[in-house]
This record gives structure tokens, sequence and C-alpha cells, in this order.
């Protein structure tokens, strides 16, 4: 029964949508870690915040040969969090790049120091 209510809302929001014509907002990205430092197999939180137009997506690349994607499916604005251990000392720089079906792509560092 629930199922079948949510669809019925998802339905009613797609049709109220479908004549509204939003302004794209400006492609925007930025990541942020929840510790500068930590020791090897502790979880770092990272949190990315994106606007746009038509998002398609947001990657997320660790620094150390580590890619993790996230579909947005085409909304305007997206708040993804991620986690992630490192294993090794080293400094990593992380990327987060999102994607936009007009905009193209823009992307976001920090930095994160394992000891």
């Amino acid at each position: 029964m629930s199922r079948i209510v949510l669809y019925l809302l998802l339905l009613a929001g797609l049709i109220a949508c479908e004549g509204s014509t939003l302004e794209p907002m400006p492609l925007e990205v930025s990541v942020e870690a929840s510790r500068a430092t930590a020791a090897p197999g502790d979880t770092v939180i990272f949190v990315v915040n994106a606007q746009g137009g038509n998002l398609l997506g947001i990657e997320i690349n660790y620094g150390d040969d580590v890619t993790e994607p996230f579909a947005t499916a085409g909304a305007r604005t997206a708040r993804v969090t991620f986690r992630h251990a490192y294993s090794a000392r080293a400094t990593y720089l992380v990327r987060a790049t999102v994607f936009d079906a007009a905009a193209g792509q823009k992307e976001a560092t920090a930095e994160v120091r394992v000891n």
C-alpha cells in the first residue's frame, strides 16, 4: 500500500513540475572533510555540496586510487556524504567533481593527512 502512495506522490510531483521553468543555478561544488588529520584505518567523512541546473552526478576521488560515484538524477542541488578510510600514511588530495548536463563540470578539493 505504501508503495502505491509513494508512486502517486512522485507522479503528482512530476506533473506539478512539468509546467515550471526554473532558471539554472550557477554551477558550484564544495567538499569538506570531517578532519584534516587521521590515523591509518580511521574513517574520514566527506560532505559534498553542489548546485546547478541539471546535476547528473558527483564523483569523489579520495587521492589513493579509489573513486566513488553518486547519481543525482537531474537535481538542482545535492548534499552527499561519503565515508573513506585510508590504509597508508600520506597526504591525500581529495577531489570532488560535479557533472551538469548544461554547464559541464566543476571540481573542489580538500586535503587529508594520514599520520
